[in-house]
């Protein structure tokens, strides 16, 4: 089959969002569908290109081990306020509504399951395509190089990552990761099995998370551009040149 690209919708935005707090005279979601759709025309899609955009919604790693990114809320509020956050996500999720209508990609987003599940299902899901690109400066999605037609490719440097040892990652993750407020090193069997669940995207997720992610891909039907009823309309004609409309 032809590519799969997967894009990390959250980090993506966060971007935008963080843009936007130093120059509100340009949207975050035009900076957002700018800059996904300048990610696509480097990679080169065609119609046959299955585009994912793998949304976080929640997180079932935190009933695993309730510290896990812990920290992301306290940190994103000493920038804005609890209400401007809310106000800003809210603004997306209406954003995002109308380009899953309007375009041919999928949207992925289901209670529970992070961008990083999808793009690890997608991996172990699409073994036939031609190459799988992940769009993520998220170090933990390096993991996933160790399938062979997997590609990272870094939206801040916008080349594709070279990672000469993705288990080495894992292992790391399982060790500890600042980022993800994991702070202790596992000190037995027990704290090393727990951590390695909740860390490790290369084997399968827990069932009531992978099935989910897979039934989703299944159920993929072919999607159509609707170039008219995108906001932004110089990001549209973009669009429309990336599917020779």
């Amino acid at each position: 089959m032809s590519k799969v690209i997967v894009l990390d919708v959250g980090y993506i935005m966060h971007r935008c969002i963080f843009a936007y707090r130093h120059n509100q005279e340009v949207p975050a979601p035009y900076t957002f569908l700018r800059m996904c759709v300048g990610y696509l025309k480097r990679l080169g899609i065609d119609k046959d290109t299955v585009v994912i955009a793998a949304q976080d919604f929640g997180s079932w790693r935190k009933e695993v081990d309730g510290t896990y990114k812990a920290q992301r809320k306290d940190f994103r509020e000493t920038k804005e306020s609890e209400q401007w956050w809310k106000d800003i996500y809210n603004t997306f999720n209406e954003f995002i509504k109308v380009l899953d209508l309007a375009l041919p990609w999928y949207f992925c987003k289901t209670y529970k399951v992070e961008a990083d599940d999808w793009a690890s299902g997608a991996c172990r899901y699409y073994t036939d395509a031609s190459e799988i690109i992940l769009v993520s400066s998220d170090r933990d999605w390096e993991q996933l190089c160790n399938f062979p037609n997997v590609k990272i490719f870094s939206p801040m440097t916008k080349k594709y990552k070279i990672v000469p040892n993705p288990m080495k990652i894992l292992m790391e993750k399982i060790h500890g990761d600042v980022s993800d407020n994991l702070l202790t090193v596992p000190s037995s069997e027990m704290e090393f099995d727990k951590r390695k669940k909740i860390v490790d995207l290369i084997n399968p997720l827990p069932d009531y998370i992978e099935q989910p992610i897979i039934d989703k891909f299944r159920s993929f039907l072919p999607k159509n551009l609707y170039s008219h009823k995108l906001p932004f309309r110089s990001v549209a004609q973009d669009i429309e040149k990336l599917y020779d409309f």
